[in-house]
């Protein structure tokens, strides 16, 4: 039995795909971090990785949506979440610019709101049946 069917409903994959995905982010953000990387390169560089691994575990693993061309669909997931990750970074730089608790705090904030965001966004207008050509 495949590990999609082990788990039949998206919003399981997506939530195991974004544990993935979290991981991965946060462990090169503070990791660089504390490796004395500045703040803002620091989470620009584990968006960037999770870019990768979240277009292939959407793709492949929760949205199971391989009828689409590769190519467009690399191109329609690279303009949704690049406006997510670019919204994810200036969220972050205006939570630090008000003072907004500390570093990881303001990092599980905007990661975890931008995760509910995503799902349905990406269901719909990306890996989705009746997604816009």
């Amino acid at each position: 039995m495949s590990i999609v069917h082990r788990f039949p409903h998206k919003a399981t994959r997506f939530a195991l795909l974004t544990i993935v995905s979290l991981t991965t982010n946060l462990s090169i953000a503070y990791g660089l971090f504390y490796a004395g990387v500045p703040e803002a390169l620091a989470f620009a560089s584990a968006l960037l990785t999770a870019f990768v691994l979240n277009f292939a575990g959407c793709r492949w693993f929760v949205f199971l949506s391989t009828d689409t061309p590769l190519v467009r669909q690399l191109l329609h997931f690279a303009l949704t979440n690049g406006s997510f990750r670019l919204l994810e970074y200036l969220s972050l730089l205006a939570l630090s610019a008000i003072g907004f608790s500390n570093y990881y705090i303001r990092v599980i904030t905007v990661l975890a709101t931008s995760f509910v965001l995503k799902f349905f966004v990406y269901g719909r207008f990306v890996f989705g049946q009746n997604r816009p050509s």
